[in-house]
């Protein structure tokens, strides 16, 4: 709701957040990944990362496997190195076809965006559980 009040919430360290992860995941460019990976304390406590949609905040525009993609450097330090049994996440990566402009790259990801949402409760803009910002520095 436009106006309304966000939803605020603090957690005392990384590894609560970690076990409190819900489904639509936002990344901006690694301690972070170790406490994802970390052993479970028991089932309560299991990531389901099949469940995770994940999405590129601010993805520069590069090929997905350029030392300065956010891609690049999910892969390495998280998506590669998660356990078979934990199930794998879907990633929505830019579209590579693109990278010579940047502003089709843009309108493309928002396409993305708008298909990925548009048949959650017909809401105008994205709602994701968690936005991470700076976790790769």
């Amino acid at each position: 709701m436009v106006g309304s009040q966000p939803n605020l919430f603090a957690f005392p360290s990384v590894d609560t957040l970690a076990t409190t992860l819900r489904q639509y995941i936002v990344l901006s460019p690694k301690t972070l990944a170790a406490a994802l990976l970390a052993p479970s304390n028991g089932p309560e406590d299991v990531i389901h990362f099949s469940k995770w949609e994940i999405f590129f905040a601010d993805e520069r525009a590069v090929p997905l496997d350029h030392e300065d993609s956010n891609y690049a450097l999910l892969k390495s330090e998280l998506l590669d190195k998660i356990p078979a049994e934990l199930g794998k996440p879907t990633v929505h990566p830019i579209d590579t076809a693109h990278l010579d402009d940047v502003q089709e790259l843009a309108d493309q990801y928002e396409q993305l965006l708008v298909r990925s949402f548009a048949s959650r409760d017909s809401v105008k803009l994205p709602i994701f559980d968690l936005l991470l910002f700076g976790m790769w520095a």
